[in-house]
């Protein structure tokens, strides 16, 4: 409530600014659009659920939804927006000033509300779900910002930024805790919610000077950006077994960026010009955090806490830093070379150089007491980048119903990371790692577009990716032998992912009044990696193919009705485990609208929508069911009248229902849903 009351009194100032003691006269012109709306829902289910698919408050929503007013004249304009709803805790401000070859002043500010549901797993051979705190979440966004910038003609222009974004409140995590109430064949499992705690904020300062001209464009541009991060992560153990515990992990950090980017652009004649630009990044990062057991959430550490396991590895005190150093520089020319040829070659170099250390307390429990054990741990890394990317387009156009062209792009790069870790204070090794890594990348794109005749568009494209990174360990304090406990850090040696992908689109109107749009994709990509000592495995294998159908009609004056229809089959192929299943993600999609004018000043409207995917695999007898299998169908039918020029009345129904088999039922809703609207222009 205090934000939207702050918010009202600013738009009451922003207006009594613009228009008060306001003389008008023939060169002065005040116009706007005001709105105020209200709407909600009569749930039959799962409320959260309801609410983080639809985005919409359950309790019902109602207040200001748009407002616009401006005032300009022959010098200047002013322009006010805002909205201030305040039951899904949106609002939204701004305000322009413009003095017409001069300069303008432009502040934004827009917060919303994101819902989320916090449920966790559902152990279907016992019915069992085990929730342990309120699971209607939410996040509330904002975003501020205030620009001035100069409009001076044929002179150099200068914009100057602030903007600020935060992100707080709470969200479901997938990192579940485990419980062995299901009992053997079942336990344990993992499927008792977690919940994240959001707090961050972000600001970011720019500078820009920029001028174009007929012959040269330049830009110069300085940024600072800093980061703010306080969030914690709240999962449960054994909830209601004699070892139920919570794990808090909290994780701090703050960021300072500095950057300037150059670019200049410069056209030598009308078939050639070229341009070149720079950047440089200077990124400082602190960071804390720790990962506690205890017996209520955010606990202080304990060495005799009861209710503790062998495994429970945690930490506190963590002590961090960071620097980064990056450099980016690129060369592109455009070229005409003949007629009807134009080609793109362009070249770009990185550098990049990290280093980090950190500091902490390592703790965890072992022997048949569960003896608490806590070890000082310190460690530091090195890494360093060079990569060089050529890239080359050319272009075909001897046919003005035929566009060709064709782009490959190759990139190599080589940089090598150095980790250590020791046990303080006698110095013993946890990491010692020293590694050259060499990065290989090419891309290749084709495409086509047709003009057929009037009225009939084909158009097609192909891309090839291939990505080849290998690694050398020269020093590795690990054996990384068939038989090795532990080959943390350097057993990969070689991982590479191709991939490629295929659409034709298909765009024709047979009649003025009716048009199809007709899409087909295709996309194939295999990941492998090599580790040390054993052969070369494929870690996935992904063949995708969608369909889409969009057809606009317009039968009379009065109706017209437009439907899409889309079907993805979607396969993941991944390695055979007793843990694993094939990660299908087959859906389909379909979408019906029509609209139809009673008279001159009445409209209705109907939108109707369906989801389906069946993908549900129940693998409960090892591990918890895997995929989605998801309904969801919703409907809403909309009338509009206009009174006049001014006055508008808007009223909807819809109505939504959801179902997931995952969860049995219990994330299952119907709705209602009720909405209404005046507008008036003026």
């Amino acid at each position: 409530m205090k934000t939207s009351a702050s918010l009202v009194r600013g738009l009451a100032v922003c207006l009594f600014a613009a228009f008060g003691g306001l003389h008008l006269d023939a060169q002065v012109t005040v116009s706007g659009v005001a709105g105020i709306s209200a709407g909600g829902a009569l749930l039959d289910g799962d409320r959260p659920a309801f609410q983080e698919t639809l985005r919409l408050k359950k309790d019902g929503y109602g207040g200001l939804e748009t407002l616009t007013v401006a005032r300009s004249s022959d010098e200047s304009l002013f322009r006010v927006e805002g909205r201030l709803m305040p039951g899904l805790a949106d609002y939204r401000g701004a305000l322009r000033f413009e003095r017409f070859d001069a300069f303008y002043v432009d502040v934004r500010y827009k917060q919303f509300r994101t819902f989320y549901d916090g449920s966790g797993g559902f152990l279907r051979p016992r019915s069992l779900a085990i929730p342990h705190f309120d699971e209607d979440l939410a996040l509330d966004r904002s975003y501020l910002s205030a620009e001035f910038g100069t409009l001076l003609p044929n002179r150099p222009q200068f914009v100057l930024r602030y903007e600020r974004t935060t992100r707080s409140g709470a969200k479901d995590s997938i990192r579940w805790g485990d419980s062995n109430l299901a009992g053997a064949p079942f336990s344990p499992r993992a499927f008792i919610p977690s919940y994240l705690l959001v707090d961050e904020v972000r600001t970011v300062v720019t500078a820009e000077l920029s001028h174009h001209t007929d012959s040269a464009n330049w830009n110069v541009t300085a940024r600072r950006e800093s980061t703010d991060v306080d969030n914690r992560h709240v999962g449960r153990r054994r909830a209601l077994e004699p070892q139920d515990r919570y794990v808090t992990t909290t994780e701090g950090s703050g960021a300072t960026q500095l950057s300037g980017h150059a670019h200049y652009e410069r056209q030598v004649n009308e078939n050639l010009r070229w341009s070149a630009g720079g950047l440089a990044t200077d990124i400082d990062t602190n960071l804390t955090g720790s990962k506690i057991y205890g017996g209520v959430p955010d606990a202080e550490y304990s060495a005799t806490f009861a209710r503790r396991q062998g495994g429970d590895v945690g930490y506190y005190g963590l002590q961090g830093s960071g620097q980064l150093r990056q450099y980016v520089g690129n060369l592109n020319v455009w070229y005409r070379p003949v007629a009807h040829v134009i080609v793109r070659p362009g070249l770009k170099y990185e550098h990049l150089r990290a280093a980090a250390s950190e500091d902490h307390t390592d703790t965890n429990f072992s022997g048949a007491a569960l003896t608490a054990v806590r070890n000082q741990q310190q460690g530091a890394s090195r890494d360093s980048w060079n990569e060089v990317t050529e890239d080359l387009e050319v272009r075909f156009t001897r046919w003005p119903q035929l566009g060709l062209d064709a782009r490959a792009v190759f990139n190599q790069g080589r940089g090598g990371v150095v980790e250590q870790s020791i046990i303080v204070p006698t110095a013993t090794p946890v990491i010692d790692r020293d590694a050259d890594y060499r990065r290989v990348g090419q891309r290749y794109t084709v495409n086509a577009n047709w003009s057929v005749r009037p009225g009939l568009t084909l158009g097609a494209q192909y891309n090839y990716r291939l990505k080849m990174a290998d690694y050398r360990a020269k020093r590795d304090n690990t054996s990384n032998a068939p038989t090795s406990g532990n080959r943390y850090p350097s057993y990969i040696i070689d991982n590479d992912v191709a991939s490629g992908d295929f659409n034709v689109r298909l765009a024709w109107r047979p009649r003025s009044m009716l048009s199809f749009v007709t899409r087909y994709a295709q996309q194939s990509a295999v990941t492998s990696t090599t580790f040390e000592a054993q052969p070369e495995i494929d870690n996935g294998r992904l063949q995708r193919r969608s369909l889409a159908q969009s057809v606009i009609w317009n039968p009379t004056a009065r109706l017209h009705l437009n439907a899409s229809v889309g079907i993805t089959r979607d396969r993941l192929g991944v390695p055979t485990h007793r843990l694993t299943v094939p990660g299908d993600n087959d859906f389909v999609n379909a979408a019906l609208g029509a609209g139809y004018a009673l008279g001159k000043v009445t409209d209705l409207f109907l939108d109707a929508s369906h989801y389906r995917a069946d993908n549900f695999v129940d693998n409960s007898e090892i591990t918890l069911p895997l995929n989605s299998g998801q309904r969801l169908n919703a409907g809403y039918f909309t009338w509009v009248r206009r009174e006049g020029e001014r006055l508008v009345y808007t009223a909807r129904y819809g109505y939504v229902e959801n179902q997931d088999r995952a969860f049995m039922g219990l994330n299952d809703f119907r709705a209602h849903l009720l909405y209404g609207k005046v507008q008036y222009k003026f």
